[in-house]
This record gives structure tokens, sequence and C-alpha cells, in this order.
């Protein structure tokens, strides 16, 4: 436990013991339904980048389905770690919270979970860890109507192209590129794409495809967004360097 405490104190600047206390009681112990351990916390704040802890009560999830919160949180950390309280009546409403996070996790991104037996809930029964939080990995794209109607026009396909060219870039790169998940933005143009960098709200990227759009010019923007990585992972490693 002091190992994971030493931790957590170098890793924050506000707020120290409120974030410890957060943590600390995300421990699940042996005795409980689903163990998670000092261990897995521990490595879940080792892994480089910030971290972030969000507390929720299980009356979230119908909120959850609509403003899409967590799953744009989860789409910047490398690790996701839940505690969950079970009072004996939780059980189908913290499988359904589990079955959400899984459904919406990446196959680059470490996603764990404990369930803690406690006589009654807390105010906020999950606490959620997001860690492993890169600036590479915190952008967010928003598309006009043309090519948000083409991604969902074959969602299985793009998923799996989408999947194999951030593996591409992850190899070019050398660090673990997480899902960008495009939303439709009715104020840009038809065939619009905006990459903004949501450190400072800066506008990376912004460019209109072709009209004749289809799945094999998409190709053509893929390969644009390859060198945007490229210079994005160049520049931020050239300001952390400073």
């Amino acid at each position: 436990m002091k190992e994971l405490i030493e931790c957590i104190k170098n890793s924050t600047l506000n707020n120290t013991k409120e974030v410890e206390s957060c943590i600390t009681d995300m421990i699940c112990s042996d005795a409980d339904p689903i163990v998670l351990s000092h261990d897995d916390l521990l490595s879940a704040l080792d892994t480089e980048g910030e971290f972030l802890v969000l507390k929720l009560h299980y009356s979230d999830l119908e909120n959850e389905l609509k403003s899409e919160k967590i799953k744009y949180k989860i789409s910047q950390a490398l690790s996701v770690v839940v505690s969950y309280e079970d009072d004996g009546n939780s059980f189908e409403t913290i499988k359904k919270f589990v079955e959400y996070i899984y459904g919406i996790s990446d196959v680059k991104q470490n996603s764990i979970f404990g369930v803690k037996s406690v006589a009654k809930l807390s105010e906020f029964p999950i606490t959620i860890l997001f860690s492993g939080i890169l600036p590479i990995n915190q952008l967010k794209m928003t598309v006009g109507s043309e090519i948000d109607k083409l991604i969902h026009s074959d969602e299985e396909y793009f998923k799996t192209r989408f999947a194999k060219h951030r593996d591409d870039i992850s190899k070019e790169v050398g660090i673990p590129i997480l899902p960008v998940l495009p939303m439709l933005d009715r104020e840009l143009g038809e065939f619009q794409i905006r990459l903004v960098d949501l450190v400072d709200d800066r506008v990376i990227a912004e460019f209109n495809v072709q009209e004749k759009l289809s799945k094999e010019t998409t190709e053509i923007y893929l390969l644009k967004l390859f060198y945007i990585y490229k210079v994005l992972v160049e520049e931020k490693h050239d300001i952390i360097g400073q």
C-alpha cells in the first residue's frame, strides 16, 4: 500500500489526499466477489501519461448511453480500471456497466475491474481510473454529414479499416494510438473533416474531401491523417523534451 500511496503523491499536484482516498478505496480484496489488487492499481498508475479518476452512480448509465461522456474518456486512456460496489442487489447493473465498457474498449487498452461487497452502497458506488492518457490520444475528430453517412453505411468495414490504420500509425511512431471516434458536426460542410487537440482546443487540421466519396477514396485521407499523426508525435515529443 505504501508504494501505491507514494506513486499517487508523486503523480498528483492538487487534492492529493482526496485522490489518494479515491484510488485506495478501489481495492477489492480476496474476500470480495472479484479482486482488484494494489498491484493492479499501481500498474495502471505506472503507465506513462496522465490519469483521471471519475466517480459515478449506477443510475448514470442511462445518461451515459445518451451523452457518451465516459466513452470519449475511455478513448483517450491506455488503461481503464473500474471498481464497483455490490450490496447484494447490484449484479445486473454492474453486468450492464461491465459489458458497456468492454464493448467500447480497444484491444490496445488494459481494461480490468473489481467488485467489492458492501452492506450499503455509497453515494458513488463506481470509481473509474483512466490512466496512460497521452497527448497524442487526446484528439477529437468531427466530420460533416456526408462523411458521417458513409461511415455508418458499413460500420463493420470502417471499424476494421480504421483499426488497421491505427496499427500502422502505432508501428510507425512507436506509441499505441487509440481510436479517435468521428463525431457528426452539422456546422461543418458536408464533406469537411476537423481534427482538434483537446489539450488546448487548437485546430490541428481541417480539410474537405472530394465529393465522389467512397471506401476507395477515403484511403487518400487516411494517408493524410497518417502523416498528420507523424508530425504531431514529433511535435509533442519535442515539447515534452524541452
